[in-house]
């Protein structure tokens, strides 16, 4: 079995119960939203989109014949008129769009800082991103690249500052993406899960930020027997952050910075190009997302120490694609 593929069926949910789902924040369910075409000039030629009603919605798109469903949160500010930043967002694994955007909660940083999310779903039962090549689903990672040019298409979104992050499964989608589409998204994070496959291409080198707990229940912090998904095996959180850092040209020994009692960010100074790569090590953390306000006692512990995406946004923020 190739080796993203094994990888990717050790990836759980963040976001799962017993039952295989994790009960969505509470909050109004988001509007239905039909797609829009952008605006053309008289020779055709795309301009920015026209505005766009700001909050939650449902949004949807075709891809390869099949609809393909998307949130979509747009900030108060946006005008239509100038480029905004776009934040990809990834559930994990039998979670859904609608529950990642609660779960990691990006939304109060896109009303301050004036950028859109964007969620897609999964596919399959339970939903999951097929980065393996599953019979019958549909190429997630080739998906993404189409809803990316959809989302260009449709919004005023700056191509320089186009992000993706994601929890579990998500963090897997935000690895694949990082060593397969660096040339469009400008940086990533990964919560949870994150990986490294040698071979790694594009033309920039690449912006990675990482949190991994040390008391994972479900994806082991040093590496071994995933307990779901027939017991596949991984590799280490650390190692897969050292190889991300050597495929960067960056200095090693890494640097460590004990940031609090339970949060410790480990960084490699020195990388080439654009390339930068933070490790956040959470102590006695489990299979969680650092500072959510909706923890998940039995995925182990939820440090309220750090919060994942304000550090995501900010690093988001410091590493443009153009820089």
């Amino acid at each position: 079995m190739k080796r993203w593929a094994l990888v990717a069926l050790a990836v759980l949910a963040a976001a799962c119960s017993p039952s295989g789902r994790h009960a969505a924040a509470p909050a109004p369910a988001p509007t239905t939203a039909p797609t829009t075409a952008a605006p053309t000039t008289a020779a055709g030629a795309a301009v920015c989109a026209p505005p766009h009603g700001p909050g939650l919605s449902v949004q949807s798109f075709v891809f390869d014949g099949e609809r393909r469903t998307y949130q979509l949160y747009v900030p108060m500010s946006y005008d239509g008129a100038h480029r905004v930043p776009a934040v990809f967002e990834f559930h994990g694994y039998g979670s859904n769009a609608f529950e990642q955007v609660y779960y990691g909660n990006f939304m109060p940083l896109a009303n301050r800082y004036g950028f859109i999310i964007v969620a897609p779903n999964g596919q399959g039962r339970p939903l999951h991103f097929n980065l393996t090549g599953e019979p019958g689903l549909q190429d997630d990672v080739a998906m993404v690249g189409a809803l990316l040019d959809h989302v260009e298409a449709t919004m005023c979104v700056d191509p320089d500052r186009v992000y993706a992050t994601g929890m579990s499964d998500g963090g897997a989608m935000s690895s694949v993406l990082a060593c397969k589409d660096a040339d469009r998204f400008a940086a990533f994070g990964a919560v949870a899960v994150v990986l490294y496959s040698p071979g790694c291409g594009g033309t920039r080198h690449t912006a990675i930020a990482a949190f991994s707990g040390t008391a994972d229940p479900i994806v082991p912090f040093n590496g071994g027997t995933v307990r779901c998904c027939g017991g596949p095996s991984v590799a280490a959180a650390p190692v897969a952050m050292a190889d991300w850092a050597a495929h960067d040209g960056c200095a090693s020994p890494p640097t460590d910075d004990q940031l609090s009692s339970q949060v410790d960010r480990r960084t490699w100074a020195g990388c080439d190009g654009t390339g930068s790569v933070v490790f956040y090590v959470i102590d006695g953390g489990g299979h969680t997302w650092p500072g959510s306000a909706f923890p998940i006692p039995f995925l182990g512990m939820t440090t309220e120490q750090i919060s994942a995406s304000d550090t995501i946004w900010a690093f988001f923020e410091a590493h443009p694609l153009a820089a």
